[in-house]
């Protein structure tokens, strides 16, 4: 049964399972629709004391109603993703915020789609809150976001024999549990639900795919992000763990249950020393997602590689819009940009920029070894490295991350009946802010568009407020035709499982290689010059990786 409540013109209130939640009305950026927000809504026990490093708890009930009409702009604890040695965000902090213009008065009143936002970054910062979805709720789409744990506080295991780890994954699925119980109090359909993220965010939705929790959402959208990046599942929880509490012992801190949130933030980014990271292409990020020892409480049990090689045919047909950016690297060779001499030093350490894969370290003294190294170099730097070579440097480390991309749709349209829609976004306009950020004071023309910066053309951003506002004056303007057009894709999508505009869409198949070009002009692009990378780092992965001819395993070395 439906039960909201009008308190005021402003103030609505509304019956979930754990009680009474006070939500308030505001208006969209773009056409001023007006909807009601619900703010920092608890969807599990605060992860604090004893439940600290513990799977979630199911939140309980509450008595009095629940104000939830003050702007959320909490985080889960993480270290700030611009000021070092700073603290950003609590560990009081799963919550979720819910936006909806379609909160139904009447039992028989039609249920909306559901969108529900992951934000993600390298698997240690998730500021979901900053977006909002004003776009989709002036379109009729309920829009929610979900706040969870991220690094050590998501991801570090207290022992090898237990199942309490991947907190962070765990997290999302009782958040999604949440939504499919409540959010037809809020005017969505718990039967239309799509999962969306960016990033690691896209990441840690792709892999609910290899548990039982598939099922929770009905479609995907995925930017960005997947399973098969080289830095997934490359850590050792056991070394983690232990050089974690030799670090806050160092600190002074002998039980970790009680040591401060900023020491043990601090404490985590010295788990491995700089000869173990080696540089920006081969990192490796501790406390990120583990597989568990078989039992009855499994999240995840295999690799992704495994998951996909083991299995002929997946019982997997939901809908799957994916992409990624045309110069996804730009964010991470900031210091490369900022000064191109860099790469002068880069050169003498080549032999150290071989990818990991599938939780090896690589003997550099092999012959093996050496051979691909010099057959990446080739590809990427026929005229060798300079300080000349950025745009080449660009290249290869976009193609880095675009690779495992590439690898998880190949796989996932071979193994099942899944419509897979590919994108390749390249626009370059005023709001892609990732780049701007990253090339604040940079001389160098750069091309494409980095890692992130879609995400401002069709969610808003908080920093970019009054930006969004000048748009509605300029009916012309480019970056408003381009954000209606990508927004109305992305809406189609999140209805009908088809994100047609103008034109046609076609999935990806075996034999048809369809990308849509996100640009100044949006349509199918000839995919031989993107196939032609993807390719060469298939060849390389099949002829040197897959028989272990110059690795070491990791968790031996380390």
């Amino acid at each position: 049964m439906l039960q909201m409540n009008e308190i005021s013109s402003y103030l609505l209130e509304v019956k979930v399972k754990q009680g009474r939640i006070i939500g308030i009305r505001e208006e969209t950026v773009g056409n001023g629709r007006l909807y009601y927000a619900f703010y920092g809504i608890p969807y599990a026990e605060k992860p604090e004391g004893k439940l600290r490093f513990k799977d979630p708890k199911p939140v309980k009930k509450w008595s009095e109603p629940f104000d939830a009409t003050v702007e959320y702009h909490g985080a889960c604890a993480q270290s700030h993703i611009v000021h070092k040695n700073t603290l950003f965000g609590n560990e009081d902090c799963l919550s979720l915020n819910i936006y909806s213009a379609h909160i139904p008065k009447e039992e028989n009143r039609d249920l909306q789609p559901v969108a529900v936002w992951i934000h993600g970054y390298g698997f240690t910062t998730s500021l979901s809150h900053m977006f909002g979805g004003d776009s989709f709720l002036e379109r009729n789409i309920v829009f929610v976001t979900v706040t969870h744990r991220v690094g050590v506080f998501g991801f570090y295991k207290a022992n090898d024999s237990n199942t309490d780890g991947n907190m962070g994954l765990k997290d999302i699925v009782m958040a999604l549990k949440w939504v499919r119980k409540n959010i037809k109090q809020f005017g969505g359909d718990r039967k239309r639900i799509t999962v969306m993220g960016n990033d690691s965010g896209a990441t840690f939705l792709t892999l609910l795919l290899m548990t039982k929790h598939k099922n929770m959402f009905s479609k995907m959208i995925l930017q960005s992000g997947g399973i098969f990046t080289p830095s997934l599942f490359r850590g050792n929880s056991k070394v983690e763990r232990e050089r974690l509490n030799n670090n806050l012992r160092k600190s002074g801190y002998e039980d970790i249950l009680t040591a401060p949130t900023k020491d043990i933030i601090l404490a985590s980014e010295k788990i491995y020393n700089n000869k173990e990271i080696a540089n920006f292409q081969r990192p490796i990020i501790p406390f990120t997602p583990t597989v568990d020892k078989l039992s009855n409480d499994s999240f995840l049990t295999i690799t992704p590689d495994e998951f996909y090689n083991t299995t002929e045919k997946f019982n997997i047909t939901k809908s799957i819009m994916i992409g990624f950016n045309s110069a996804e690297s730009i964010s991470e060779a900031i210091p490369f940009l900022h000064n191109p001499r860099y790469l002068n030093y880069f050169k003498p350490f080549f032999k150290f920029m071989v990818p990991f894969s599938d939780g090896h370290n690589h003997d550099y003294t092999t012959e093996a070894y050496k051979n691909v190294a010099n057959k990446i170099k080739h590809y990427y730097f026929k005229d060798g490295i300079s300080e000349k070579s950025i745009d080449n440097f660009l290249r290869y480390t976009t193609d880095l991350k675009k690779y495992p991309i590439w690898k998880f749709i190949k796989r996932h349209v071979a193994k099942t009946d899944s419509k897979m829609y590919v994108y390749k976004f390249n626009y370059l306009g005023g709001f892609n802010t990732v780049k701007a950020t990253s090339l604040a004071g940079v001389n160098l023309k750069v091309k494409g568009a980095s890692n992130g910066d879609e995400i401002c053309y069709i969610l808003k951003c908080q920093p970019m407020g009054d930006q969004y506002i000048k748009l509605n004056n300029d009916p012309n303007n480019r970056d408003r035709k381009f954000m209606y057009e990508i927004t109305e894709m992305w809406v189609n999508f999140i209805r009908s499982g088809k994100p047609t505009l103008n034109g046609t869409w076609p999935p990806m198949t075996l034999n048809e290689k369809n990308i849509l070009q996100l640009g100044k002009v949006t349509k199918l692009i000839d995919t031989k010059s993107e196939e032609r990378s993807f390719l060469f780092w298939e060849h390389i992965y099949a002829s040197y990786y897959a028989n272990n001819s110059f690795a070491s395993n990791v968790h031996d070395e380390l």
